[in-house]
Formats: C-alpha cells, structure tokens, sequence
C-alpha cells in the first residue's frame, strides 16, 4: 500500500529544473575564471536559458567544467534538447564535474539523447557518487529499487542521501523501512526520515500520519526520540513533527 504512494510522485523529482538548487554547485564562482560566467549562473538561476546559452557556450568550448555543465543543463532544461545536453554534460563530466556525472548518467538511464544503457548509468552515477554527489546517491537508491528490484542495495544508497538530507531519499528511505522486500521493517526509522521527508514532499507526511495510526503510544514515544536524536547529530533545531495521534 505505501509503495503505491509514491508512484505518481518520484518522477517528477527526477525531471524537476534544478535551477533553483544551482547555488549548490559548490566554488562554481570561485573557479569559474572565465569572463562572464557569473551572467551565464545568474541567467540560468532566472531561467533565461537563451542568454545563460549564449554566455555559457564560449567558456565551455574553452574546457571550463563548471561551464559546460550548467551550458548542458540549460540546453536540457530550457530547450529539452538531450543530445546537445549529453554533449556537454559528458564533456564536463570527463574533467571531473560531479554534478555533469550525475546528469549523465540520469540521460543514459531513461535514453534520452542517449542509448538507453542501465549499466552505463550506474557507471557514471557511482563515480559522482565517488566524489559524494547527493543527487547521484538518490539516483542509484532509484536506479537499484525500480529498475533492478534489489531493494537492499537501494536502501544503502538512500540511506547516505538520506543522512546528507536529501528529501527524497528519505522518503524513499521511509518507505523502504515499512516492511520493502530485502530490507527489515522499522517503524520508528520510517516515522523519522518520513517526517523529516514530509516537510517538503505532502506524500510524505500523509504516509507518515497513516504509519502514526498503527503505532502504540510508545513506539512513536521512541520514534520522536530518535528524530531528536537525528536533528541534534546534524546540527538542527528541533522541528515539531506532528500533532500527537490519539490511540
């Protein structure tokens, strides 16, 4: 019942701009030596991928990295152009650019500009993985769960997205820990990383108002423990995460 939850929802993650994510594109100021490539970021950050193109396209023909991946994801994002897209993601991907790895091998997945090649995917996804890239850990989660069935090595992989706060990871991580195939039921886990999910994803948090109503007072006594634990470890401030459910 919970898996079907999140059928109708996942994709669109996958396919959402990530435009307003772009300030995660860590020292891509600071590297980024090339004239004008500050227009080129702000550009793309307003979606004006035309300009962010035509800004963008002399650094990356240059070898700028930084560059030619956000040139890439303009051409995907703005255009839906996935062959010029996978040109420059694989160009900036082979200078090392984690964020071009994990778009890559997103293109070679779904054989979009591409020749659809699992094994090509996972390549590309495992070495931005490698250089800790929360995005392609999410997609192999994904990638392991609804293209390969093995829900046990999907969970490892949600797990470390899941524990760097990535919020789909850890509503699939939740939903996993509700008794998937390959992985231990634990409710407490699910109560926690579904609440933490269900601050941004809605489906997330009915998921985890209907697990509440299964749950004894104490186990979701333990669960709001282990979410305090959780917010401590990482830095955060106590988040209330839901009404108190009568039994």
């Amino acid at each position: 019942m919970y898996f079907d939850l999140w059928q109708t929802s996942c994709q669109c993650w996958r396919r959402a701009p990530r435009w307003m994510a772009a300030a995660t594109l860590c020292g891509v100021l600071e590297t980024a030596s090339a004239a004008g490539f500050d227009d080129g970021l702000q550009a793309y950050e307003r979606q004006d991928y035309p300009r962010a193109i035509a800004i963008l396209t002399p650094p990356a023909e240059a070898g700028n990295a930084d560059a030619a991946d956000l040139l890439g994801a303009s051409y995907e994002e703005g255009k839906g152009d996935f062959i010029m897209a996978a040109h420059w993601y694989q160009r900036a991907a082979a200078a090392g650019q984690s964020d071009a790895m994990t778009r890559l091998g997103e293109l070679y997945e779904d054989g979009d500009g591409v020749p659809q090649d699992t094994q090509t995917a996972m390549n590309w996804l495992e070495k931005a993985a490698a250089l800790h890239d929360i995005d392609a850990e999410t997609d192999l989660g994904e990638l392991w769960s609804d293209v390969l069935g093995d829900n046990g090595q999907a969970a490892q992989w949600f797990n470390k997205a899941a524990e760097a706060g990535d919020v789909q990871a850890q509503y699939r991580l939740g939903l996993l820990l509700l008794g998937g195939e390959d992985v231990a039921r634990d409710i407490a886990r699910a109560w926690v990383y579904l609440t933490l999910a269900g601050h941004d994803i809605d489906d997330a948090a009915q998921s985890r108002d209907v697990l509440e109503l299964e749950m004894t007072p104490e186990e979701l006594q333990h669960a709001r423990g282990l979410l305090a634990d959780w917010q401590k470890s990482h830095g955060l401030s106590p988040v209330p995460a839901s009404p108190s459910v009568k039994h």
